[in-house]
């Protein structure tokens, strides 16, 4: 019995008994093995009579037939039906071959009833009902419920002629913090900022009509979005207010941000505000130190990790912009139209706390010297204020200060069609995704169309798409877990996981290949495989799998990195393989497998070898 004695002094709630009480439960213990696939308990509405630990193995526990956890060695289940005398709720069975110690109640209960086993109970009864409540659908809060039904009040409607005065003393009448006005081709809007800035702080004349101090055309949500999505389409547009409107150009009402958000969720627009009021590149800096803070608000919160990255990227941006004037203020105006591209992860509007900022330029008009010099200065010196406000630009030089990224919109159109032509030249496969990949931060958008057409029209892309699909391919999951270790295909084991390198970027390849192979270039992850799935260039199957999996490896890398901002340190990919619970073992083990079948059909399919 001391081997159990042993074993069982190692894990909670046996570590704080004396030696010879825990001689004692050993003694009691019973030793079972159940193969993988076994059940263990079966009937949910039964009450048990014992605790079981894990020895040795996995066990899962079901509702339903839907998985509710995963248990590991050392720990414990059963316990809380035998001490409450209820029905266990959960069916439990072998997810591998499983070795366990039955403990019978007369022996546990004197352990758990003790006061040093308080907080293990607690903590167990915790979590059991928090997984619980994540199987029952959750009621929708604000940001997840259509916006039709987060309108509060009716919305306050004028004609354009109506005069600032009319249109105050209706919005202090009613408490509105906005008025709309109808357009014979849109709608305008006036909020109470509006009024401050344009009308008081410009000293215009009370009688002025409101259509000469209105936004317009104001920006829009469908009745049908998400809440989530409204909060997002205002930090993007850098607004307050959201007419609601439905088909047919009905206004249902207006949203603001009170209606969306709790303290938490408006960190992004005050940060924004802070950016934008920012007298110089220190100030903006300054200002985007408070990034941090923001995205633990946001996922404590309960944002999902999508929403955050796109809140991440709408700062990015802000920034950018706000540096872009400043060190126009500097150097003066630019001497020819050009676009400021956001490639990479902020160009796909998937950033994470770590990620590094990727970024590129077009301009029109020639390719004198001088204008490629004037380009890399303002790049150089945006990179700068970027990097002192801790978004630290690519380390491999994909960035705008670098000729390979500072071009022409005919030379990257000139470029693009050489990489077509041979992409393992000069980078070609890597250099291709700032044509596929990039976002106007600033300028206009002309330019990043054009970069996207290039490749799209292109004859000869054939041959670059299968070489996107074999380097897509050459990107594998790892294969699983073993104890402390990640195992990868090839039988090499390591310690931790690169969540970014293992988990993501074999979905993102695919992504892109087959978004390009359906001929959509600039889009997020998400949207390439919903495009690949309606064109026919990835089964409808495949496109579920690849994307449950995103979601998961997204949500992990979301809640490893907000918790070492948390605990102020510098976010990274590498998640220490023992901080991993059973349930997230398991799941990452299914995807990375999932993931892996996908990439075989699509070999298969394409006669293209997977390793």
């Amino acid at each position: 019995m001391h081997d159990i004695a042993d074993f069982l002094s190692r894990h909670p709630p046996f570590d704080t008994l004396a030696e010879d009480e825990r001689e004692r439960v050993a003694a009691s213990a019973e030793i079972e093995f159940h193969p993988a696939g076994a059940a263990i308990l079966a009937r949910a509405d039964a009450a048990v009579q014992h605790a079981y630990v894990v020895r040795r193995g996995t066990v899962e526990l079901l509702i339903g037939g839907r998985l509710l956890d995963v248990l590991g060695e050392g720990e414990m289940f059963g316990f809380t039906s035998l001490l409450e005398e209820a029905p266990l709720g959960f069916v439990a069975r072998a997810s591998e071959d499983t070795l366990l110690y039955r403990i019978p109640g007369p022996a546990i209960r004197p352990v758990l009833e003790r006061p040093a086993a308080a907080r293990f109970v607690a903590g167990s009864l915790a979590k059991g009902l928090r997984l619980l409540a994540h199987h029952e659908e959750p009621l929708p809060d604000a940001v997840g419920r259509p916006v039709r039904d987060l309108v509060r009040v009716q919305p306050l409607v004028c004609a354009p002629a109506t005069t600032v005065r009319e249109a105050t003393r209706r919005m202090v009448e009613t408490g509105a913090t906005c008025v709309v006005v109808e357009l014979d081709d849109g709608l305008g809007i006036v909020t109470d900022r509006d009024i401050r800035t344009r009308v008081v702080a410009a000293g215009v004349g009370s009688d002025t009509p409101v259509s000469a101090v209105m936004s317009a055309p104001a920006w829009t949500v469908a009745a049908d979005r998400s809440g989530t999505d409204a909060l997002l389409e205002m930090l993007d547009r850098g607004v307050r207010h959201l007419p609601v409107v439905e088909a047919g150009r009905h206004l249902v009402g207006v949203l603001d941000d009170v209606d969306l958000m709790a303290s938490e969720q408006r960190a992004p627009f005050r940060l924004r505000a802070s950016i934008a009021r920012a007298a110089d590149v220190a100030g903006a800096a300054e200002a985007a130190s408070a990034l941090p803070g923001t995205v633990i608000a946001l996922y404590d919160a309960g944002l999902p990790s999508a929403a955050m990255s796109r809140a991440i990227a709408s700062i990015h941006h802000a920034l950018t912009r706000r540096l872009i004037e400043i060190v126009h203020s500097e150097l003066g105006p630019a001497p020819v139209p050009y676009t400021w591209l956001a490639t990479g992860s902020f160009g796909r509007f998937e950033p994470f706390p770590s990620s590094d900022v990727d970024c590129a330029l077009a301009w029109e008009w020639g390719d004198q010297p001088e204008l490629g010099g004037w380009m890399r200065t303002l790049a150089a010196r945006v990179l700068e204020g970027l990097d002192a406000s801790g978004l630290q630009p690519d380390t491999h030089g994909a960035v705008a200060s670098s000729p390979l990224f500072a071009r022409t919109v005919e030379g990257w159109e000139a470029a693009a069609r050489s990489w077509v032509e041979d992409p393992d030249r000069d980078r070609g496969l890597m250099l291709l995704s700032v044509v596929v990949e990039s976002d106007p931060v600033w300028g206009p958008t002309t330019p990043a169309e054009r970069l996207a057409r290039a490749f799209a029209r292109t004859p000869e892309r054939e041959y670059t798409l299968r070489r996107l699909a074999a380097a897509a391919l050459a990107e594998r999951p790892p294969t699983g877990f073993m104890r402390q270790f990640v195992l990868f295909p090839g039988g090499e084991r390591k310690g931790v996981l690169d969540i970014k390198r293992g988990g993501l970027q074999p979905i993102e390849t695919l992504a892109r290949w087959s978004g390009l192979a359906a001929r959509v270039s600039a889009a997020s992850t998400r949207a390439r495989l919903r495009a690949a799935e309606a064109a026919g260039t990835l089964a409808a199957d495949d496109a579920a799998v690849l994307s449950h999996a995103f979601e998961l490896t997204c949500a992990l890398r979301m809640e490893h990195q907000v918790e070492q901002l948390r605990a102020g340190q510098p976010p990274d990919d590498l998640i220490d393989t023992r901080n991993l619970t059973p349930l997230t073992r398991t799941s990452l083990k299914e995807a990375f497998r999932a993931v892996a079948r996908v990439q075989q059909g699509i070999g298969v399919q394409l006669g293209l070898r997977t390793r």
